[in-house]
């Protein structure tokens, strides 16, 4: 009865009117995906090459991650603004996450590590590897928003996400799929069909502006995520308000 209590699936639908009112929402999500389609652009040659060009593309590939992760952290304190005032300031989400900054990173590099694990455990069992990926998504789908907004220490934010998954595993596979379906298929399918009208319309420069589009996209993709996991998180953490 608690998890129907919590369960609010109209967020899904009001979700996309409180973006409307909000875009500002997305504005650091879509700075770092640019920041990270420049850095790829930079990097797409062998930087220095061999075991050198390795490890900096693998740096680099940290970096910009944990930039997309304050990004989305940054995105929840703007979305769970709106939600409790109808209307957010990105000047105060903004100050926000940067006060909050150490924290969001502690978690994000928290969330990074445990998706590694899971990533290279896949690689040992095969075709588990979605399976492992999928379940440490719904533990830790909680991180970053427990961090950003629950005051919650980034140390302690694993742990948090994982207690509130696992007391409240309806409104968090809900709102994991369709943070996932949000996600994957906005950047996964729309950035190479654009890449293909690109090509048909012979455009030069198909590699980069194809990459800024699904910049943009998943930006969007982003703030909406960002919007039903910190109201789901809010939730089931402080009660439906």
């Amino acid at each position: 009865m608690q998890q129907l209590r919590n369960l609010d699936l109209l967020m899904y639908v009001r979700a996309f009117g409180l973006f409307v009112r909000n875009p500002s929402i997305i504005v650091v999500p879509l700075l770092m995906g640019v920041i990270g389609v420049f850095f790829a652009q930079i990097g797409g040659g062998d930087a220095g090459g061999g075991v050198v060009g390795g490890l900096t593309s693998g740096l680099m590939s940290l970096l910009i991650l944990l930039l997309k992760m304050f990004a989305f952290g940054t995105a929840c304190i703007i979305a769970d603004m709106a939600w409790r005032r109808g209307r957010a300031s990105f000047d105060d989400g903004w100050n926000e996450a940067r006060r909050k900054g150490g924290e969001i990173l502690t978690a994000a590099m928290g969330f990074t590590f445990v998706l590694y694990l899971a990533s290279y455990a896949g690689t040992l069992v095969g075709p588990l590897t979605p399976v492992l990926l999928a379940v440490a998504i719904y533990f830790l789908i909680y991180t970053i928003p427990a961090a950003a907004i629950g005051g919650v220490p980034g140390g302690a934010a694993l742990q948090v996400s994982i207690e509130r998954a696992r007391y409240n595993p309806l409104p968090t596979i809900i709102v994991a799929v369709v943070s996932v379906v949000a996600f994957l298929y906005l950047g996964v399918l729309l950035g190479p069909l654009f890449s293909l009208l690109l090509e048909q319309m012979s455009f030069a420069s198909v590699n980069l502006l194809a990459a800024l589009f699904e910049a943009i996209v998943q930006a969007i993709a982003v703030g909406y995520i960002a919007l039903v996991v910190t109201k789901t998180y809010s939730d089931i953490s402080f009660g439906r308000r």
